[in-house]
C-alpha cells in the first residue's frame, strides 16, 4: 500500500513577488504537500478572446 501527498496547488500571477512565491511554496511543501503552480497569463490579454478561444478548442476537437 502506497500513500500519495496531498497537493497544494499555487495560482502565480505576474504580481507575485518571486521571494513571496518561494516563502508559500516552501510552506506547504514543509506540511507534506505536494505544490503544483499556474502560471498566469499576461494581465493585458481580452479576456473575451480567451473564452472565444477555448469554445473553438472545444467546437472542433474530436471527442465533441
Amino acid at each position: 500500500m502506497t500513500h500519495s501527498k496531498p497537493t497544494y496547488y499555487i495560482w502565480k500571477t505576474d504580481e507575485m513577488k518571486q521571494e513571496e512565491y518561494e516563502y508559500i511554496k516552501n510552506y506547504w511543501t514543509s506540511l507534506g504537500f505536494r505544490t503544483v503552480t499556474f502560471v498566469d497569463g499576461s494581465s493585458n490579454k481580452d479576456i473575451n478572446e480567451g473564452l472565444k478561444a477555448v469554445i473553438k478548442n472545444h467546437i472542433t476537437s474530436d471527442k465533441c
